[in-house]
């Protein structure tokens, strides 16, 4: 059955999803590699996991993390979604995908509970695809689980907790419904999640061995069934903790995670990669924004086409008065997918039927108005200074926190940045750039 986008301005409401990432084959999807400037980085991410796509030379490195860098909302996931698909079809990997967003708590998320969620993920889709393991690949991680050591009555609370589900003989169903039971504590402020998390900190060394042997083994598994190589987990939800969180999660805690002898991707948020706290621990790739002007400022209108797809895929056409209001709701977007999305809710909420000039300048506003509540004097005076270069002219700690809340956006290889398209609307900038 052909797609349609909807036709009735509350059902477009209705199926505006901010955190959705699209699948693979989700008919809403549009190819944004050229309109980014991103049509070298599925090559540079397969060959930093050891797959040449030109010449199909394989040859994978022991471990590798990775972080794919871009604006919160950008679209991350989704291009991941679509590398890993490719990566799938070459037969060289399994890739597993993780999302910590509904499974563990993103405001407070630890290396801890993330390779118990990995485990179980991997354990769960394994066993749904029809792989099993020897009870030897699970004799470590299970042994691990069956030796709590921590103080005496909170031993015994963690031991209740996996009551009945410790055993080799369950396989992998068994090892999955173990780890679902530790990792849904993870949402909760119990101090049952405190315990695990103390417990996998004292004993972490031991529990990373038997992860490791446990993927080797599945690893052994898949090749003697043709299915591929090695596994690879795509960790979707890494890039919207808080800042604090993230600084710990990948720096302060950068050796436990590489301690996981695997391939990992991580979506991370931009402001990161300035910090330069990384350097020699991860390595990373910048998932480029869709570009609608040039450093000249003129139209970049492969960008604007894209963006225009991407738009009409979620609306029909007929819900507009006319193709200028198209037009100028994706220009004020800024090429960020979700800042779109944001406009095209606020435009449904202010039409009667269809969207017209004056609903998307009432929607314009208000999202501004969102900007309006934390932007300071200085950073008016900064935006204006760096809308005015056509280089990248430096980094500070204001520009993180900038791009950080979209303010500002980068576009290309990060060598140039522009101000959010409605921050350009309000008074402050008005001023700073008469000033």
């Amino acid at each position: 059955m052909t797609y349609q986008a909807p036709k009735d301005l509350m059902e477009v409401m209705q199926q505006i999803q901010y955190e959705e990432a699209l699948t693979a084959d989700d008919p809403r999807y549009v190819e944004t590699q050229e309109a980014r400037g991103s049509q070298q980085t599925y090559q540079r991410l397969a060959k930093k996991f050891g797959f040449n796509p030109a010449s199909k030379v394989f040859m994978p490195p022991a471990n590798v993390h990775l972080l794919l860098f871009g604006h919160v909302g950008s679209g991350k996931t989704t291009e991941l979604r679509q590398y890993a698909s490719q990566l799938n079809e070459t037969k060289k990997y399994y890739v597993v995908e993780v999302d910590v967003m509904s499974k563990l708590d993103r405001n407070n998320l630890q290396y801890s509970e993330t390779m118990l969620a990995m485990a179980e993920r991997l354990a769960e889709q394994l066993t749904s695809d029809g792989y099993t393991v020897t009870d030897e690949a699970l004799r470590p991680v299970i042994e691990w689980f069956s030796q709590i050591k921590h103080r005496k009555e909170e031993a015994h609370e963690l031991s209740a907790s996996i009551s009945g589900e410790v055993s080799v003989q369950a396989g992998l169903p068994g090892l999955f419904k173990l780890l679902s039971k530790i990792t849904s504590t993870a949402k909760t402020g119990s101090n049952r999640k405190t315990a695990w998390r103390e417990e996998v900190r004292n004993r972490f060394s031991q529990l990373a061995d038997a992860f490791n042997h446990l993927l080797r083994e599945a690893e052994q598994a898949l090749k003697q069934q043709g299915r591929a190589e090695r596994i690879v987990f795509l960790l979707d939800g890494t890039d919207k903790m808080r800042s604090e969180d993230t600084e710990r999660f990948f720096v302060q805690d950068a050796e436990q995670l590489l301690a996981i002898e695997t391939f990992v991707i991580y979506t991370a948020p931009l402001y990161l990669k300035y910090q330069g706290n990384l350097v020699g621990k991860l390595q990373d790739i910048v998932l480029p924004m869709i570009k609608l002007q040039e450093r000249d400022n003129s139209d970049c209108n492969l960008g604007l086409s894209v963006m225009r797809e991407l738009l009409i895929r979620r609306v029909d056409p007929s819900l507009f008065t006319d193709e200028a209001v198209i037009a100028e709701l994706v220009k004020k977007s800024g090429g960020h997918p979700r800042e779109m999305l944001r406009l095209l809710q606020l435009c449904c909420e202010f039409a009667d039927e269809r969207i017209g000039m004056d609903d998307l300048k009432k929607a314009t506003y208000q999202l501004a108005s969102d900007y309006r509540r934390f932007l300071t004097a200085e950073d008016y005076q900064l935006l204006v200074q760096i809308d005015a270069e056509n280089s990248h002219q430096g980094t500070s700690t204001q520009i993180q926190n900038l791009l950080y809340k979209l303010a500002l956006m980068e576009y290309n290889d990060g060598s140039w940045r522009r101000s959010h398209p409605v921050v350009r609307l309000l008074d402050g900038y008005t001023a700073a750039s008469a000033g």
